[in-house]
């Protein structure tokens, strides 16, 4: 009688419970909070160290940082033993490139990092293609979704190239005037500044009177201009001044990418280079920078061991070259030209925009888009090549020229590196992998030039470390650099790009503030969330304090594990436990969870 008194009063609870739960639905009933992070150590942005704290989030942004939160929760994450710090704002990334394509889209060798915020359309490349409008990539995104939140900027070789083509020349009056127009086209659509990489053709064409003119464009509308300065090596001091120009003549914020300087004949050279930085900021200037912490430079850094002209020599050899491959083509009509080319692009179906870009290029243009478009010289050229191959072998069979070609690569990489500065990425022989070129060549018991041809012919692939620790280090340092990968989305698993596309953000915590305390973590911090934010005009970003977007990164620090090496850069890191990018949680213990949360930040007027 007992057990089935208490059988039915249980079932009375059930029903009870279920009531109540139907009557607070019907009545309206919501959470307290859509997030409640609890027990977790809070790095805020600034420079003060971690502090015990609670966040609460609701409806995309922080509403509450106290000790202790009480009240109901959506999702309750329980952060002890973890640090709470705001999302990484990444100053300097080529990311667009690949997120234009839905696979990549969720840019997760990002979201693994913890960085929920990427500017794109950098070095001189505009965020969309050259054949689209800033609005077009835009809305796609808005639409489609994309993993971190994304600002773009007009690249200013995009632009002269829509103008001017390829040429070498000062553009007249006529086309500064064109290129003005498109820039101020991007920034009322939303673009937050102007791009340059002035090392780069066509950027490298233009005078800094030019830079000036565009620049004064993007003032009005409180732009940034971002810039790959025109040297990162002996003439790194002209090339600063000559950023400080730009941004006194104009009154815009100038803003150094990957702030380096590269060759070792070169290095020490920042030091001067950061005095003309203070000295500009201290007579007012916004000049800012940002750097990655990694002593080889390229997006897709591996390269061949013996240079082009090593290789080739001074022989008047019959090669394929670029004007062989266009003057192919040039001989087919208009029509068939943009037949080939829709056949091999990646952006279809070709768009109304893409279709009126090809229908209004000049003749020569449109040959030499087709052109290389579907054919490289480059993949005629090296050990890959066995038409190549047999007149390398032809040369080294001759005394004379075997000699020439060792003294040459001798030569080329003591001048230019010293062979301890040669890292082997990628190589048949396993075992070689992350060595040295004179660790190599100690294992093997030979010269170095000969090492250097033996590996050149099994195809191997080797890094340059063209930058110095103390550099990276005296930078880090500085107040005014932010943290920025410079790094792209590729398709995981093809390709050798960069392993600072998957790891900058964690290994610039593990390695520089956790193992070798060159700066605090405090530091590290600020570097990539608060800074960044300040340098972009972000009054909602980067801190961990109400009324802020809610991109917040919960990270485990004991337990950071950067899996990507020189030989295997395709590898995601950890110890980035939970991710929120405006409110919402994308890596959930871990883990993506196929949530799109990031959204397109248009500057605004």
């Amino acid at each position: 009688m007992k057990d089935r008194i208490l059988f039915f009063s249980i079932l009375l609870c059930i029903g009870i419970f279920f009531l109540i739960g139907t009557n607070y639905a019907q009545s309206g009933f919501s959470y307290d909070y859509d997030m409640l992070i609890k027990n977790g150590k809070v790095f805020d942005g600034s420079l003060n160290p971690a502090f015990e704290s609670d966040v609460a989030v609701k409806n995309g942004k922080i509403v509450l940082v106290a000790k202790s939160i009480n009240g109901t929760a959506a999702h309750v994450i329980n952060a002890e033993g973890l640090y709470i710090t705001p999302g990484f704002i990444d100053l300097h990334t080529h990311v667009d490139r690949g997120m234009y394509f839905p696979e990549n889209r969720a840019c997760l060798n990002y979201l693994t990092q913890g960085v929920t915020t990427v500017i794109v359309g950098q070095c001189g490349s505009s965020a969309w293609n050259i054949f689209e409008k800033a609005e077009d990539q835009m809305k796609r995104w808005s639409q489609e979704g994309i993993g971190p939140n994304a600002a773009l900027f007009v690249g200013h070789g995009t632009v002269r190239r829509l103008v001017m083509g390829m040429e070498d020349r000062e553009p007249t009056t006529e086309e500064l005037e064109e290129m003005k127009t498109l820039v101020k086209e991007a920034m009322e659509q939303g673009a937050y500044g102007l791009s340059t990489g002035l090392i780069y053709t066509p950027g490298s064409f233009s005078k800094t009177d030019e830079v000036i003119e565009l620049a004064k464009v993007i003032a009005p509308y409180s732009g940034i201009y971002h810039t790959h300065v025109r040297d990162e090596r002996d003439e790194l001091l002209e090339a600063v001044k000559e950023v400080i120009e730009i941004s006194e003549k104009t009154g815009v914020p100038a803003h150094i990418s990957h702030f380096k300087v590269i060759g070792k004949d070169n290095w020490g050279l920042v030091k001067e280079a950061c005095a003309l930085i203070e000295e500009a900021r201290a007579k007012g200037l916004k000049i800012t920078a940002d750097q990655y912490p990694y002593k080889f430079t390229d997006n897709y850094p591996y390269m061949r061991l013996i240079p082009g002209r090593i290789w080739t020599g001074e022989e008047d050899v019959d090669r394929l070259r670029t004007e062989d491959i266009i003057g192919i083509f040039d001989y087919l009509r208009d029509s068939q030209l943009i037949e080939l080319y829709t056949k091999v692009t990646p952006y279809i179906p070709l768009s109304e925009h893409h279709q009126q870009y090809l229908n209004e290029l000049p003749r020569k243009r449109l040959v030499s888009l087709v052109a290389r478009t579907l054919i490289s010289p480059g993949n005629f050229y090296g050990p890959g090549s066995s038409r190549e191959r047999m007149l390398f072998h032809k040369r080294m069979n001759n005394p004379y020229e075997a000699q020439k070609i060792r003294q040459e690569v001798k030569e080329y990489y003591e001048e230019r590196y010293t062979p301890e500065n040669i890292i082997v990425g990628v190589c048949v022989e396993k075992d070689l992998e992350g060595k040295s070129l004179k660790q190599i060549a100690d294992i093997k018991g030979k010269p170095i030039e000969d090492i250097i041809i033996e590996l050149e012919l099994m195809g191997a692939r080797a890094i340059p470390l063209n930058m110095c620790e103390e550099d990276i280090e005296y930078i880090m340092k500085k107040d005014y650099v932010g943290t920025g990968s410079d790094g792209t989305a590729p398709y995981y698993g093809m390709g050798l790009p960069h392993i600072r596309s998957y790891s900058t953000f964690l290994q610039k915590i593990r390695k520089y503030a956790l193992q070798r305390e060159t700066v605090s973590l405090a530091h590290v911090i600020r570097s990539q969330t608060s800074l960044p934010a300040q340098i972009m005009n972000w009054e909602d970003k980067g801190w961990i304090k109400e009324c802020c977007k809610a991109d917040i990164a919960i990270l485990d620090l004991n337990n950071i594990k950067i899996r990507t090496s020189i030989s295997n850069p395709h590898q995601y890191c950890e110890g980035v436990k939970y991710l929120l990018v405006n409110g919402k949680l994308v890596i959930d213990n871990g883990k993506w969870n196929g949530i799109l949360a990031g959204e397109v930040i248009k500057l605004k007027k």
